[in-house]
């Protein structure tokens, strides 16, 4: 199907316009309900200390969900100010609905913090609310939720403010599960609790962009929850539950639909080692010699490049060059993510999905997949099978079936097949 980006929705940012803060001090002007109504007024001095009516929101909501719940609930999302993000989105669910497609919203967020314990439960009743009010009845709204399963190596001083705080995990996701089992139930069609009694520890962070935590199995475990909830059909209420083959370990079996979870994260890696620190250097290497003398010693490239160019020049055509690019970020990309996901389990578990030091981005040529995935049996599959110059092998035999050579795309996409083993 076809992606879209809606682009990122702040809902400090959208309530705050062009200032250059925003307190709930300024939210709820508490200075005009001071003079209408002190006994509201005083209300608020009730439910919210000094501290916190004068915090900055800009950086989050400091582990508070009920500073987030009165800002979110105070938010229309059909307001002319969410045009951009809410309004498209929207509109992208009544078009399909109104014709007759099968519509599901899924939600992802913690709620043990305070943005995520907040705006899950309200956002989602805001779109429950929205859904009847267009009459869209079939409409499933899933939401996968992260329970605690990470502490922070350092504390807060007197001198950060208001900050989150370890202590107070279990207590928000307590308080968060309450709402969501007594008042949140109707608004949600399939809930996914995921986390994790093996914690990781993240350097300290009141939250803003200093906040960068590397990604998390347990956040995997959330994706797959969209997965399942897209393949889910109406049924009665029942509970299921996931847990370790192994309590010191995680291994491919304890992934929900372990073998199609592991095919696709497996063809994923392969592709992504092959491509960044081995075919995308020989492309470098290309650059500036004698292409015909590149041939010789690459004759899988002849398959997908033209050496019309000269006795010396550059392999592929500007359009070649983008998308060496591109391919080059996404592999990056894709193997810092899965490093991090394979080495956040922390020390009392031990990760057997892939080799964390087979997905680093290497200078020189990686010739050998034979130990990027645990679990596999290279004695079963053959040698050649993980080795990389046995794909170049492939590649050559791969004829461009009389048409004109296919270039850095038919070279990913020939690339994407050959990666693929069951």
């Amino acid at each position: 199907g076809e992606l879209k980006n809606y682009g990122v929705w702040n809902p400090v940012e959208s309530v705050a316009g062009g200032q250059g803060s925003l307190t709930m001090a300024q939210i709820y002007t508490k200075h005009t309900l001071q003079h209408r109504s002190p006994a509201l007024g005083g209300l608020m001095d009730c439910l919210f200390t000094q501290e916190e009516q004068k915090l900055d929101l800009r950086e989050g909501f400091r582990g508070r969900p009920p500073i987030g719940s009165a800002l979110m609930s105070a938010i229309a999302l059909d307001d002319s100010i969410h045009a951009k993000t809410w309004g498209r989105f929207l509109g992208n669910v009544r078009q399909a609905a109104k014709g007759g497609e099968d519509v599901c919203i899924h939600m992802f967020g913690s709620v043990f913090g305070g943005t995520g314990a907040s705006g899950v439960p309200t956002v989602g009743q805001l779109l429950r609310n929205w859904l009847k009010n267009e009459g869209i009845q079939k409409a499933r709204l899933n939401a996968s939720l992260l329970l605690p399963y990470f502490n922070f190596k350092d504390h807060g001083t007197k001198d950060t403010g208001l900050h989150a705080e370890a202590s107070n995990f279990q207590l928000n996701t307590g308080a968060a599960l309450q709402y969501l089992s007594q008042d949140g139930a109707q608004d949600f069609n399939q809930v996914y609790l995921l986390g994790s009694d093996a914690k990781v520890d993240y350097d300290f962070s009141i939250g803003g962009a200093s906040q960068a935590n590397g990604a998390h199995l347990v956040e995997l475990l959330a994706v797959l929850g969209l997965r399942d909830g897209l393949s889910s059909t109406e049924q009665d209420v029942a509970a299921y539950t996931l847990s370790r083959h192994n309590q010191g370990s995680v291994n491919w079996s304890d992934l929900p639909d372990s073998a199609v979870t592991r095919r696709a994260l497996v063809r994923g890696a392969r592709l992504a080692v092959v491509w960044r620190n081995n075919i995308s250097l020989d492309l470098e290497a290309a650059d500036g010699q004698r292409l015909k003398r590149f041939f010789v010693g690459a004759p899988w490239a002849t398959r997908f490049y033209s050496s019309s160019s000269g006795e010396a020049g550059t392999l592929g055509s500007p359009e070649d060059k983008d998308a060496k690019r591109a391919a080059d970020q996404w592999a990056e990309c894709l193997l810092t993510w899965l490093k991090q996901l394979c080495s956040s389990t922390g020390g009392a578990l031990e990760q057997k999905l892939l080799n964390p030091a087979r997905l680093d981005v290497r200078p020189t040529h990686l010739e050998s997949l034979d130990d990027l995935v645990y679990g596999s049996d290279s004695a079963t599959a053959g040698k050649r099978a993980t080795d990389v110059e046995n794909l170049k092998i492939q590649l050559d035999k791969r004829r461009a079936r009389g048409l004109s050579p296919q270039g850095t795309a038919g070279l990913l996409d020939t690339l994407w097949e050959l990666c693929d083993q069951p």
